[in-house]
């Protein structure tokens, strides 16, 4: 079986045409819109009888657009005509059929009309759209980089309100990205852009008719690897929530100026469209200042579980309004519903106005009987109180219960504590042995692509396994890609608390400590997630690191597992101490080696307390040690060090 994210460019199976990732990227449908090209050789030829050729505007995915004339309406109109090679081709031709049925189905202001089909003299199949004069989304992308917030919502709303349409008659896009979203100006450059959406034409129709069968038995990929759903990426059938995704991606490039996923080998992409969670607007466009609200949106929309995302073009359309920037659209939309909400109200409780009058004196009764009885079980212990303290008496009893059920509430967190010998891993399923070995052995041989596709897979068909996780975090390590690999430990942990024992995960982690980008992440992962098996390297980097920073986490890890006692605390807080740069920090440092009760302590504190300002520090206005000079003598007295008052010194005699 052939599969999805193969390397080849095509291949025929069964007289299919199997277009894979590699020829997947924007070029491959072009939108209709104009371009400077020469003189087309088929430049006025009639075709179909009644539409002369005026030029070619681009190419699309299974044919060539042209800007025709009608011969007798002298209307200009844009031709979709298929590629000569897929002529003899059966389910292409039925495919281009198809596409002619679904998308004359489809009668939107957001949507590209198509107004005939047929066939041409020697054979070729055609297709008849509006011509549509304006520019792609993509275009404007990569001359203005990131769009306003108003203006991004504003596009996106009218996307999915033409997907709102398309998903009612059945029809799925499978390939909406901003090259087939164009953007017409009014007449009026007061009125905003209208959107028109291209190649609809290529969808799947998700309701079967008639007879009609499946056009391909083979395994193909519709779709642009960049703005693809990650069940498309994983080779599974795509629904309307598919296109939700896609449009999520293009709102977030509008959004940010850039892409959520980037990756110039299209495995690796389709890799982080499965696994990847898309990075927050604050790390990847903050001058954006994106709303919270919004933010949200986009997030839930590119979750990576279908079943999370929303369920219609309509409600994400709706989240999106509801999470407008423009204070006086909010007020008016607040007062309308508060005003429909009022009346609402008032007629119901107009109604149930007898009902509520009982609750009423029925809860006034409990609260009555409940202050008796609370009366005569306080009142024989609160009469020795004064009579001012004795009317707060009852409240703050009352306060303190309620305290003590909320808090009596908690508990521990749910999974294996950090702080305890990590449990066995989770078994192997049966049906994933013969899998994972696969990908150890493709790993061991040094076929890291082909082990990527099939972590790939196995993450689609078991979203919810840590091993798989855990082998791709060492995947992407012995491909040279720490920050992804740290992410991958960090979920596998997550799934299975029992892989933290393990050596190569502890070895790949211990590799980033020294670098300047990963270090803290490795180490505040070894912290929090693996615990006890890292307790060895939290004591050596506790004792002897030379980043403050690093020392302090690793102590604190170490008080929280339960090895402080074999940190060198004393080595440790005596470099604090010499490398502190604030009165804070340098008293912190001398009232813990104070509190280590280790004689060794006494020497690092002598050495501060004698040590003098440099020049350079005294013209800086730098204090050095004389902020905590009484600091470092108390520790001193409590090492049984206590420092020699200063000499007098003698006065001479005249």
């Amino acid at each position: 079986m052939q599969l999805p994210w193969s390397r080849s460019a095509a291949h025929a199976t069964h007289g299919v045409v199997i277009f894979t990732a590699e020829r997947m990227s924007d070029s491959e449908s072009a939108p209709t819109q104009l371009v400077n090209v020469g003189r087309d050789p088929l430049a006025d030829t009639i075709i179909g009888e009644r539409y002369r050729v005026l030029g070619r505007i681009g190419e699309g995915g299974m044919g060539t657009v042209f800007r025709v004339e009608h011969v007798l309406m002298k209307k200009v109109l844009a031709l979709k005509l298929l590629r000569a090679e897929f002529s003899n081709v059966p389910d292409a031709l039925r495919r281009f059929e198809r596409e002619a049925q679904s998308a004359s189905r489809l009668n939107h202001p957001n949507i590209i009309s198509v107004t005939d089909f047929g066939h041409g003299a020697t054979g070729e199949l055609f297709l008849v759209m509006e011509f549509i004069a304006g520019q792609p989304l993509s275009e404007v992308l990569a001359r203005e980089g990131r769009l306003e917030v108003g203006r991004a919502c504003h596009i996106a709303s009218q996307i999915l309100r033409a997907l709102e349409h398309a998903h009612a008659e059945g029809v799925v896009h499978r390939d909406l990205k901003p090259a087939n979203v164009m953007l017409v100006r009014d007449v009026d450059p007061r009125l905003p852009e209208t959107v028109k959406i291209l190649d609809f034409g290529i969808a799947k129709m998700t309701q079967a008719q008639g007879s009609d069968e499946p056009l391909t038995r083979g395994m193909m990929i519709f779709g642009t690897p960049a703005y693809m759903s990650p069940e498309q990426a994983a080779g599974q059938e795509a629904d309307s929530r598919a296109d939700l995704y896609s449009c999520g991606i293009i709102l977030y490039e509008m959004l940010a100026g850039r892409k959520p996923f980037i990756d110039e080998d299209l495995v690796k992409l389709l890799g982080l469209q499965i696994t990847a969670a898309p990075p927050h607007f604050a790390e990847t466009a903050p001058e954006a200042h994106v709303p919270p609200a919004l933010e949200t949106v986009v997030m839930r929309v590119l979750e990576k579980d279908r079943d999370k995302r929303f369920a219609s073009a309509a409600e994400f359309r709706e989240a999106i309004e509801e999470s407008s920037t423009d204070v006086a659209e909010l007020g008016a939309r607040f007062a309308a519903k508060s005003v429909r909400m009022g009346f609402w109200l008032g007629a119901k409780v107009w109604a149930k106005r007898p009902l509520l009058v009982g609750l009423l004196r029925r809860g006034w009764a409990l609260v009555c009987r409940g202050k008796t009885k609370l009366d005569q079980l306080a009142m024989p212990a609160l009469k020795y109180l004064p009579a001012v303290l004795r009317r707060f008496a009852l409240p703050a009893i009352a306060v303190a219960l309620v305290l003590v059920l909320v808090f009596a509430r908690g508990g521990g967190r749910k999974g294996a504590s950090p702080k305890l010998e990590p449990p066995k891993p989770k078994p192997v399923a049966a049906e994933m042995k013969s899998p994972i070995k696969a990908i150890e052995e493709n790993m061991a041989k040094g076929l890291l692509t082909e082990a990527r596709v099939i972590i790939m897979q196995q993450i689609s068909a078991h979203p919810k396994d840590g091993r798989v996780r855990f082998l791709l975090g060492n995947l992407e390590f012995a491909d040279k890609n720490p920050g992804a690999g740290l992410q991958a430990y960090e979920e596998a942990l997550r799934l299975d608390p029992g892989l933290r024992g393990d050596a190569a995960l502890l070895i790949n982690i211990r590799s980033e400590l020294d670098d300047k980008k990963l270090g803290l992440a490795a180490l505040e992962m070894m912290v929090k997630q693996v615990g006890k098996p890292a307790s060895d390297v939290l004591v050596e980097l506790a004792t002897d690191d030379m980043r403050m920073e690093f020392r302090k986490l690793a102590r604190e890890g170490c008080q929280a597992i339960g090895c402080i006692e074999k940190v060198d605390l004393v080595n440790s807080y005596s470099l604090d101490l010499s490398q502190a740069r604030t009165c804070e920090d340098k008293r912190e440092a001398v009232q813990k080696l104070g509190e280590t009760g280790d004689k060794r302590a006494i020497e690092p504190l002598k050495k501060a307390r004698t040590e003098r300002r440099s020049l350079l520090g005294s013209l800086l206005g730098r204090r050095g040690r004389s902020c905590v000079a009484k600091d470092i003598d108390a520790a001193l007295t409590a090492l049984g060090e206590p420092p020699k008052p200063p000499a007098k010194k003698k006065r001479r005699r005249k």
